[in-house]
């Protein structure tokens, strides 16, 4: 589904305002024994992860609102390079996104599970 290889090496990228919350869904991935983690809580130092010298995630926890237009830029970006993403809280009515696994707040170890096995991991 995205470019290159995507291995164990790849690392999931949770991109979210929320330290918390990315603490909680890192922590998850660990039990997981997905240990390569990053995370970043401001739009702004996201655009790295964009670079085309660098390998494609394994897979993208976006939390940022669409609302701004950084964030929607990102992810559209990400898109285009078909990686694979799970909105968090992203209950949007727009088409184009409809199709992407969607996880809720408040979340439980079964709900990620589930966005998980819909992602295949």
């Amino acid at each position: 589904m995205g470019t290159g290889t995507r291995g164990a090496e790849a690392p999931v990228l949770i991109l979210t305002k929320n330290a918390f919350e990315a603490v909680d869904i890192s922590d998850y991935l660990m039990r997981r024994g997905l240990d390569a983690v990053l995370s970043e809580t401001k739009i702004e130092q996201c655009a790295a992860f964009l670079n085309d010298g660098l390998p494609p995630p394994r897979l993208v926890f976006f939390a940022f609102p669409l609302s701004d237009p950084a964030a929607r830029d990102w992810l559209f970006t990400a898109l285009s390079k078909n990686w694979r993403i799970i909105l968090v809280n992203g209950d949007t009515a727009e088409p184009e996104l409809q199709s992407l696994p969607m996880l809720t707040r408040p979340f439980k170890t079964s709900h990620l599970d589930a966005v998980m096995q819909m992602v295949g991991e």
